[in-house]
């Protein structure tokens, strides 16, 4: 089924009203279902294409951020490109657009895009964030596995109408230099231009445990290591992989970094409430990273729900994706704050899809 933009547009609102019939209000209330239906407001997101939340565990308030896939050629991809080439020379959504437009010619490393929403802290109208995914094969990224990293740096600086300093070309060479030296590459990089402070953030792929805190000492963290070296200790055999997220400026890697946890192979979800992830978020708690009644929202989080909008049928999939925990010193300097986030993510498929995986 193809839709028009504005069906398009219809069906993730519908999408998005079902889900909201479904999740803990203590995940997401009244409030922040409101904010989230007045940002996507006209977003054509077709059938096919993943979503995710961002949910902050240890704090009462219940809002969450949103992400969105950008697949080539899709009707959301059209709807940047359209407001790039109405936007003015030199801003954001200019350079988003001309990104867009020209992404296989000008970066056939990349895999897929996607886009932000500071739904619960952004400014109205302020640029959302975007992210690019460096492809796997190294056929496509070069030898190494991963392209240069001033030339994933250029690109993704020239979606927010950037253009790449010498201080911030030399922080992300060394940045992607030690994360090879750490036996993993980079998975995606992105960058929020919709905040006061500039900066590229860089996710790594699967990064084995042990190799962590060796790595954040190469990276000249200034971070609080012993915290993260006792949550390491503390939550061992909970996961089954790790990445690093780190934000990037001209200055190197900031304060703030982020370990984003997995239970299987990234790209997979699981119900929050049953296997792993049960005990990792009873474990998270009790080091009160957690609050309670967030953890049960996320044990109640739906597996499938089917949309009924009018003759057509659209399958929705959910599942947690990830949980980051995030590190940083304390103003003071002497102390850490230490904060956890879940992603849970969806998609939703067509009735034509949804039909044919019922008769096999």
């Amino acid at each position: 089924m193809v839709l028009s933009s504005a069906a398009a547009a219809s069906a993730f609102r519908a999408i998005l009203d079902a889900l909201s019939r479904v999740i803990s209000p203590v995940l997401i209330d009244g409030a922040g279902w409101l904010r989230l239906r007045d940002t996507v407001r006209g977003l054509p997101v077709d059938p096919g294409t993943g979503f995710g939340f961002e949910l902050r565990l240890g704090d009462a308030a219940a809002g969450t951020d949103l992400y969105v896939a950008v697949p080539r050629r899709s009707r959301l991809a059209e709807h940047y490109v359209c407001r790039g080439e109405r936007a003015a020379p030199g801003s954001a959504a200019a350079g988003f657009g001309d990104r867009l437009a020209a992404i296989d010619r000008r970066a056939p490393w990349a895999d897929d895009m996607g886009v932000e929403f500071d739904v619960t802290s952004g400014s109205p109208g302020a640029p959302h964030g975007r992210f690019v995914r460096i492809r796997s094969d190294p056929a496509a990224a070069g030898a190494a596995g991963c392209p240069a990293a001033h030339t994933v740096g250029e690109w993704i600086a020239g979606t927010a109408g950037w253009r790449l300093t010498g201080g911030e070309h030399e922080a992300l060479d060394r940045t992607f230099d030690e994360l090879a030296a750490a036996g993993c590459m980079v998975d995606c990089v992105g960058v929020m231009p919709g905040r006061a402070s500039r900066a590229f953030k860089v996710v790594s792929r699967p990064l084995e445990t042990a190799r962590a805190l060796p790595l954040l000492e190469r990276l000249r963290w200034r971070g609080p290591a012993g915290e993260v070296a006792a949550f390491l200790t503390t939550f061992e055999g909970s996961f089954r992989s790790l990445r690093l997220a780190a934000g990037v400026t001209a200055d190197g890697v900031m304060p703030r970094i982020g370990l984003e946890l997995f239970q299987d192979e990234p790209g997979r979800l699981h119900h929050a409430g049953v296997g792993r992830w049960g005990p990792f978020l009873a474990r998270l708690c009790e080091t009160g990273l957690c609050l309670p009644e967030k953890m049960e929202g996320l044990a109640a989080w739906p597996g499938r729900e089917f949309v009924f909008r009018g003759p057509d049928t659209f399958g929705v999939f959910t599942g947690l994706y990830h949980v980051k925990v995030s590190f940083a010193a304390d103003d003071d300097g002497d102390g850490a704050v230490v904060e956890a986030k879940a992603y849970p993510a969806a998609g939703y498929r067509t009735f034509e899809t949804i039909r044919s995986w019922l008769g096999r």
